[in-house]
């Protein structure tokens, strides 16, 4: 017995199958015995010559003396779409190519086995040399790692025989396999010269029925991962977001709201029939009106990387969460403004305590100075006061945000010590090329309207002794604005 494992070490297999254009979308699975024994002949001239014709030609033949079984491992397909230029005259043009691939489930190998193969000592060796030096299988992208395996896996893919139908839920998949006794110069032949003789197929190469599991392709789709435990008690749970076209950091505000509406909804409407948690939407049960002291859910979108769009989302809620909370963010998949437009998809990573995520995300960093990543926007409006010749601002930007940090954190003293009137904000990660934008922009969106308070501002504040983040201050705080991260 001899038996190939094949490790995808990006967890997918890129191959068009034979004769079939690649826009087809058409991926080959499993892969051809042709394309493995063409493979070994590549590496082998091209990396290890020393190995002489004689001591591979009795190795291939004995390969393609008889048609491999298979275990597939669990998979799904998936494509990128790519512009390629060409020249048409004198023009550039692009034409679209689709990059169909299998994609297997991480940690899961491929099997080809050959039951009544059984080779030497030395002919053991120099294949596995071979097999090492096996960059990839298919397009170059099929990255892999290849050697002989002593034991393997039930195979659930294999030859029909002769007239034979298959039993079972399986379907029928042709392959490209070697005829019994091969031409090394026919497992060489470049496309283009087989095209230049009027050719499709190898001279040395036949098609075979082969079977494999119907449901092959949907056996594994990426799950998003579950929490350990059911996270009773959890202050912080974090995400991170994904789509075609990630939102801007200005919409923070819109996509706050958005996922407090999604945690209600999976809370109430889907898990809890009509129940209504005060932590999750920042009312009294009874009587509906808003919580104070701020101790209820903050839905922090951020741009944690720099490049100007939001890519993660943190539920904070600084008095825990009890396991039905915790349980409807958790099942949050995916974030809906409606009207048609394209989901955010939210993938769960990680809840804990505060302190937890201290080197993770630097809104729960510890210190003394803070600055802005959204803009403070005043929860009143300025008022002005006197005669028309001595009018004087009560309750100014910086009368407020005093007040509120002496409210909020009544144990430190905290003031503000800049204040930037037209800088744009600095994003959290400062490496890239991020302008940042000015707090004016971060309130292009208010859903249903209502005040904005008395003007948005660019702060640095700081406290007489460490503070521990999530900092969050100001008009709708609890939805992403008014967020600091350390100034150091």
């Amino acid at each position: 017995m001899l038996a190939i494992k094949f490790t995808f070490t990006a967890n997918r297999y890129h191959a068009t199958q034979w004769g079939r254009h690649v826009n087809e979308g058409t991926p080959e699975w499993p892969p051809s015995p042709w394309r493995i024994l063409r493979g070994i002949v590549a590496v082998w001239r091209r990396t290890l010559p020393d190995i002489p014709d004689d001591r591979v030609d009795p190795i291939l033949n004995m390969l393609a003396s008889e048609y491999p079984q298979f275990h597939l491992p669990p998979a799904s397909t998936g494509h990128t779409r790519h512009y390629m230029p060409y020249n048409e005259g004198a023009r550039e043009r692009t034409t679209l190519v689709i990059d169909s691939f299998v994609a297997t489930q991480p940690g899961k190998p491929l099997f080809a086995v050959w039951p009544n193969v059984d080779l030497d000592a030395q002919q053991r060796d120099d294949l596995d040399r071979i097999l090492r030096n096996m960059p990839y299988l298919g397009r170059a992208e099929s990255w892999i790692n290849a050697e002989t395996a002593a034991d393997h896996p039930k195979p659930n893919s294999y030859a029909l025989e002769d007239g034979a139908l298959p039993e079972g839920d399986l379907e029928i998949v042709r392959t490209l396999v070697p005829h019994c006794s091969i031409d090394l110069k026919a497992l060489q032949i470049e496309t283009s010269e087989l095209r230049g003789a009027g050719r499709i197929d190898p001279e040395d190469a036949q098609w075979w029925p082969y079977v494999r599991e119907r449901d092959c392709f949907t056996s594994y789709r990426t799950v998003r991962t579950r929490p350990p435990e059911r996270g009773e008690g959890a202050a912080v749970v974090r995400f991170a977001l994904a789509g075609k076209v990630l939102p801007m950091a200005f919409d923070t505000l819109r996509w706050g709201e958005v996922a407090r509406d999604a945690a209600m909804s999976h809370y109430g409407g889907r898990n809890n029939k009509t129940a209504k948690s005060p932590t999750l939407s920042g009312r009294d049960k009874e009587s509906g009106k808003p919580l104070e002291g701020h101790r209820h859910a903050f839905y922090l979108p951020a741009d944690e990387n720099g490049d100007d769009r939001l890519d993660h989302l943190t539920v904070w809620a600084p008095d825990g969460l009890t396991t039905q909370e915790f349980e409807a963010l958790v099942s949050m998949q995916e974030l809906n403004r409606g009207g048609g437009r394209e989901p955010l998809q939210l993938v769960y990573q990680a809840h804990g305590k505060e302190r937890d995520f201290t080197g993770v995300s630097p809104i729960f960093g510890e210190s003394k100075r803070w600055r802005s990543i959204t803009p403070y926007v005043l929860p009143r409006h300025t008022k002005f006061r006197g005669p028309k010749d001595d009018i004087r601002m009560v309750d100014g930007p910086i009368e407020q945000i005093e007040r509120e940090l002496a409210i909020r954190w009544p144990d430190r003293s905290g003031r503000v010590t800049k204040e930037y009137r037209r800088k744009p904000i600095a994003p959290m990660r400062q490496e890239g090329r991020s302008r940042g934008f000015r707090p004016f922009e971060f309130f292009r969106y208010r859903r249903g309207g209502g005040s904005t308070g008395g003007g948005a501002f660019n702060f640095e504040i700081e406290f007489d002794q460490p503070v521990q983040g999530p900092i969050a201050l100001g008009f709708a705080c609890h939805y992403g604005l008014g967020l600091f991260v350390p100034a150091e």
